[in-house]
């Protein structure tokens, strides 16, 4: 017992051990250009509202898994559905998922294009699990500015970078997205009919990174818009609310550094007649490793 409380403590005393001085830059480069990265990430995905009588309708999806890589500057990388990590005993539910996720020195940004397809809702008083054929549709695009250009999220996102200090920074953006969204059983009346939205708008947030001497970092961010548009199908305007938490914690050595990121997308929908008010979140989770060469 003793040794394992002594190890313990050598641990923690190894892990916050702090160095004796710092580099003059507060962001600096690894000089290994080639690097190699594996990647695991679980996404889930609610819709509930008005639309659903209140009931959360929930996705049962596996876990995915990648490769990526990098020279210099540019980096890549690509995820693979497999079988396993999705609840055997819930409907299984089908999703697609393209991005592009870019973090530079002062611009970052997304370009996407994911599909949910197919939901389930749990019933207690039946004890069985309804699965319903209602098909989600996200395109977007937006990019944004850091104020701090001391700043830096691909240190921790990209992991191509290493910050030595702790600050934050304020975010500034624009976005434009599109959602589509049909009930293919009919089971939702709003929906029934493909229901197409169109929104465009200016992204506001702030991000804070703790980045300690011994490598270990710590990202806490929050995106906001409210941006403008249109339900395509009815011809009606509409106002769109969507926030976009992010936090990640890892740790950078010479030659090589692992984040575990965590990602939340929140829409709301709320049509000026009231017909609608309904939210779609989404979250993701996982690691990744880069080996640097």
């Amino acid at each position: 017992m003793i040794r394992w409380i002594g190890a313990i403590l050598f641990f923690v005393g190894f892990a916050f051990a702090e160095a004796d001085s710092l580099p003059d830059s507060v962001i600096t480069s690894f000089p290994d250009k080639i690097s190699v990265q594996f990647l695991a990430r679980y996404n889930y995905a609610s819709f509930s509202g008005a639309s659903t009588d209140d009931e959360t309708l929930q996705t049962n999806r596996p876990i995915d898994l990648g490769l990526g890589g990098g020279y210099g500057d540019f980096t890549w990388s690509t995820l693979f559905t497999f079988s396993f990590g999705s609840d055997n005993s819930k409907p299984r539910t089908q999703a697609t998922n393209l991005q592009f996720n870019y973090f530079g020195d002062r611009f970052f940004g997304d370009l996407y294009l994911k599909v949910n397809d197919g939901f389930y809702y749990r019933n207690d008083s039946l004890d069985e699990f309804v699965s319903y054929k209602l098909r989600i549709i996200e395109i977007g695009l937006d990019a944004n500015y850091l104020w701090n250009k001391e700043h830096s999220l691909r240190a921790v996102y990209s992991l191509d970078r290493r910050q030595w200090k702790h600050n934050g920074s304020f975010i500034c953006g624009f976005g434009v997205y599109y959602h589509g969204i049909v009930s293919q059983d009919s089971a939702f009346a709003f929906y029934k009919d493909y229901q197409g939205f169109l929104h465009a708008g200016p992204n506001v947030g702030v991000s804070r990174i703790w980045a300690w001497k011994n490598g270990f970092f710590l990202n806490v961010m929050i995106v906001g818009t409210v941006s403008l548009g249109m339900n395509m199908t009815r011809k009606e305007w509409m106002q769109f609310y969507q926030v976009f938490p992010k936090f990640a914690a890892g740790y950078h050595s010479d030659t090589w550094s692992v984040t575990f990121p965590f990602y939340v997308s929140v829409l709301l929908l709320n049509e000026n007649d009231g017909e609608i008010n309904d939210t779609f979140f989404e979250g993701s989770g996982g690691f990744m490793v880069t080996k640097r060469f």
